[in-house]
């Protein structure tokens, strides 16, 4: 499926009839399936927000919802050529599950009240379409490390409607969060979606912006007249997104400044780590780009403490030279936002026991200490150059060392 990179997260450039090709196929599958619609704002909060960013690379489809992500992406030099709005999609795949008699289950708005409404002008519209149940949800908070509803009977409703359809409508990000965390708990659903306020619109609480403006792009318009207590986000999803779309592009010219931890134990062997978003057994050194506020040293440090665990430890060295590299495919710089990467390597002695290292498991799935003159063997082959040139920096500090002790 071709898709486009905007500020890091990936958007299935796909048509309409496409994507309802393959809601068919996710119903009639025996897996589950997401579906994301991802808008200018959205996109933003997911450039900040690690677990969010995420979710949304990993859905099924995430389809363009914002005419910003077609500008988006004519700026950072791709062409995005279909854009399909949630609510749009939402009464498409409506019409699809009224043909083939697939139960739907409405999740979202501001209260009870608003998803009957919703409810009814969908079954009043499609009129052999089967709502099985709908609900508000009521509170959704972060607690206990996940995104519940103050409704607790919520999962045990939707599993005895036996939907096999779920539209969720609790905003972002609480609505992507939500069906990450929840999807597998409701086993009857095939495919979950999220839809915003779409739920509202359905509702009559909230109008859409006519046709017209729709086709021109121009729903920040209708907003800004009919919202205008929502004037920052209208901001934040026309002029701050296109901004940063600017410099994403300017920065793609750069280098990103990185820190690599070349971590040592009492026994001479180097901390390895196993990549958690790859297919292939990718080992590396802990390492991570630099934060505008943080000196490299400083980044070092926090990047092996994150990525590891390990609290003991104390910087012993920096490596004369730089590594530097372009990254190896347009993707990955559409992804990062920079041509690639230049990177200190810093060395750090561990005085721990093994006891403290507790591997972030978004970064690392497993890890190894290994003998000094096995490293450059292991690590991937993109890091094998890097790798050489921190094991003869490391060697070279070593006899250093001994030559000042004689």
């Amino acid at each position: 499926m071709q898709s486009v990179n905007i500020l890091g997260i990936e958007i299935s450039d796909i048509s309409k009839s496409e994507a309802l090709a393959r809601v068919r196929n996710y119903l009639n599958s025996k897996y589950q399936h997401y579906i994301v619609t991802p808008n200018p704002e959205i996109v933003l909060k997911a450039k900040n927000d690690q677990n969010l960013r995420l979710i949304l690379n990993h859905a099924d489809l995430a389809l363009p919802d914002g005419f910003g992500l077609k500008i988006a992406a004519r700026i950072l030099g791709q062409k995005l050529h279909h854009r399909i709005t949630g609510a749009d999609f939402m009464e498409s795949i409506s019409m699809l599950a009224e043909s083939e008699d697939w139960p739907v289950f409405l999740l979202g708005g501001m209260d009870e009240k608003i998803a009957e409404q919703a409810a009814w002008y969908l079954r009043y519209k499609y009129k052999n379409l089967k709502i099985v149940g709908h609900a508000s949800g009521g509170v959704v908070e972060f607690k206990h490390a996940k995104w519940q509803t103050s409704d607790t009977k919520l999962i045990d409703h939707i599993n005895k409607s036996q939907a096999k359809i779920i539209f969720v409508g609790f905003g972002c990000p609480k609505q992507e969060k939500w069906i990450y965390q929840n999807l597998d708990k409701i086993p009857s659903v095939k495919v979950a979606m999220t839809i915003g306020g779409a739920l509202d619109f359905l509702a009559g609480e909230r109008k859409r912006a006519i046709y017209l403006l729709r086709r021109l792009g121009l729903e920040w318009f209708w907003r800004m007249i009919t919202e205008s207590s929502h004037l920052k986000r209208i901001w934040n999803a026309t002029a701050v997104f296109i901004w940063t779309s600017i410099k994403w592009r300017i920065r793609m010219f750069k280098y990103r400044e990185n820190a690599a931890a070349f971590i040592v134990n009492s026994k001479d062997e180097i901390f390895l780590i196993k990549r958690a978003d790859t297919k292939d057994d990718h080992w590396q050194m802990p390492q991570g780009g630099v934060d505008s506020n943080e000196t490299p040293e400083q980044a070092a440090i926090r990047e092996a403490k994150e990525e590891t665990g390990m609290r003991n430890l104390e910087i012993i060295g920096l490596h004369p030279d730089h590594h530097a590299y372009e990254f190896p495919s347009n993707w990955h710089k559409f992804n990062n936002g920079y041509k690639g990467q230049r990177q200190n390597i810093f060395y750090l002695k561990y005085k721990g026991d093994n006891s403290d290292i507790k591997l972030d498991n978004r970064e690392a799935i497993d890890y190894s200490w290994v003998y000094i003159d096995d490293v450059e063997d292991m690590v991937y082959e993109r890091r094998k150059q890097m790798a050489k040139m921190a094991v003869e920096g490391y060697k070279q500090i070593q006899n250093d060392k001994a030559e000042q002790q004689n």
